[in-house]
């Protein structure tokens, strides 16, 4: 179940990433333009009405069926999928166009299976001589087919679906109880099922309670820097070793938005999770106490973000809930933190010897998977879930270091972990992250890393391209 859940996540993560532009576009126009914005303009708001609610679930039908239709051989084949469920989402979206983004994440891969396995299977059975004729009568009479029963049943379908979920939702904000969502929202995040939760649920929810109230506060659930914070400024107090990466570890979480940073410490140390939790629940009870509202998607979660993406009137909502939420996880932390180191002082203590003083173990490097090889390093890719976050940043941090030991010819890019090419000679992951990449990668040397923005784990790579390089001349 959690393999789906992942893959649902990377796929509508890796399709969503791709318009965050145009949410910025979307939540800019507003902000400024709507109703009660900056400079209330009907004309000017207008234009984000009109992006949100036909531009963007067409361009997410056409993308999402291509992207199903896709294959390893043919990865930028005829884009067929999409165009079938552009001409369905078209019948949807003059039935009800307040449910055309969801109703687009849901033909749009569909249409996509539905060319691929079906329709284009029984037409290369076909007489080759006609082979474009029949290409082109089975997309219409595909599209048509599809655009009548968006129209006239599917509509009607995922209309009831959001009612009932916006219901709930609205009962939930009602009567301030939106804070009991974050046992989930916290548990999924650590354990990396973050985008299939933000953009697989809150976001279109959230943009379905946009387009009714002009606002939505599911858009800060799950983006919330703070009890992220918290964890990390906790551990940068009590673990003096590593004080310099939590140090970077805090900048990336605040203010770059990079939430990933933080998910191994929990993982490694589990009884942090309720720490998270309790600083997850508080500030969305202050969210949902001060009635603070984004005007569209938010992403990446940077304190900057959450700002930009709402009103004026709720930067003390977004600021309250920030700060609350990483004072009560950095509470929660620190105590944890202070109670375990003692328990384990105690028991060395007692463990300890007549006369033998209590040596201080130092944590291990993890040694590259695998068998140690000899070839040079040419290629490598620094995997997260999607490729834009955690991996983005440690794959610039280890470009420095490669230009800091004078190494040149090496290429060093970030990957989404189900957009790796064959041709890398080395992949970096989180130790966490391991489970989730391909099977394809057995024949690729991958190096486990408790942090891909770590300064020393990052070191040591560079040193052994280094090793690696002078031992092959």
């Amino acid at each position: 179940m959690k393999k789906y859940l992942h893959w649902f996540g990377k796929f509508y993560s890796r399709v969503m990433m791709d318009f965050i532009g145009i949410f910025i576009f979307i939540g800019i126009l507003s902000v400024l333009f709507g109703e009660r914005g900056w400079i209330p303009n009907e004309d000017i708001y207008a234009i984000s009405l009109f992006v949100y609610s036909y531009v963007l679930p067409i361009l997410v039908a056409y993308v999402t069926g291509n992207r199903v239709q896709e294959t390893k051989e043919q990865p930028d084949g005829r884009k067929t999928g999409g165009v079938i469920a552009v001409m369905a989402e078209a019948g949807l979206l003059v039935a009800d166009p307040q449910v055309g983004l969801l109703g687009a994440m849901l033909l749009g891969p569909c249409c996509g299976f539905l060319w691929k396995r079906i329709l284009e299977p029984g037409l290369r059975r076909r007489n080759l001589g006609i082979e474009m004729l029949l290409r082109n009568l089975f997309v219409a009479a595909a599209g048509g087919v599809l655009a009548g029963f968006s129209c006239f049943i599917l509509a009607s379908i995922v209309r009831g679906m959001v009612e009932v979920l916006l219901g709930g939702m609205e009962y939930l904000a009602n009567h301030n109880l939106i804070f009991l969502m974050s046992p989930v929202i916290e548990i999924c995040k650590v354990f990396f099922l973050n985008n299939s939760l933000h953009y697989g649920i809150l976001v279109p929810l959230g943009m379905q309670q946009v387009e009714i109230s002009g606002g939505s506060v599911l858009f800060f659930l799950e983006t919330n820097p703070g009890p992220g914070l918290g964890i990390l400024l906790a551990l940068f107090i009590t673990g003096k070793a590593k004080r310099k990466e939590y140090a970077s570890g805090i900048f990336a979480e605040f203010i770059g938005g990079i939430h990933e940073i933080y998910f191994p410490e929990v993982l490694a140390n589990l009884w942090l999770l309720p720490a998270v939790i309790a600083g997850g629940t508080a500030g969305n009870l202050c969210f949902s106490l001060w009635g603070t509202e984004a005007v569209t998607a938010i992403s990446p979660g940077s304190i900057l973000t959450l700002l930009l993406m709402c009103e004026p009137g709720d930067y003390p909502g977004v600021l309250l809930g920030v700060t609350v939420s990483a004072a009560v996880s950095f509470l929660c932390a620190f105590g944890i933190l202070c109670i375990k180191r003692r328990n384990k002082e105690e028991r060395a203590t007692e463990e300890k010897k007549p006369g033998e003083e209590i040596e201080e173990r130092k944590p291990e490097k993890l040694p590259p998977q695998g068998e140690r090889k000899k070839e040079m390093i040419h290629k490598i890719g620094i995997i997260c879930d999607a490729g834009v976050g955690s991996s983005a940043m440690g794959a610039a941090l280890l470009r420095r270091k490669l230009e800091a030991l004078s190494i040149g010819g090496v290429e060093v890019s970030a990957y989404a972990a189900d957009r790796i090419p064959g041709d890398i000679d080395l992949a970096v992951c989180q130790s966490s992250f391991r489970k989730f990449l391909p099977r394809e990668m057995k024949e690729i040397e991958i190096f486990e890393i408790e942090s891909l923005v770590s300064s020393e784990e990052l070191d040591r790579i560079a040193e052994e391209v280094k090793k690696r390089g002078e031992e092959s001349r």
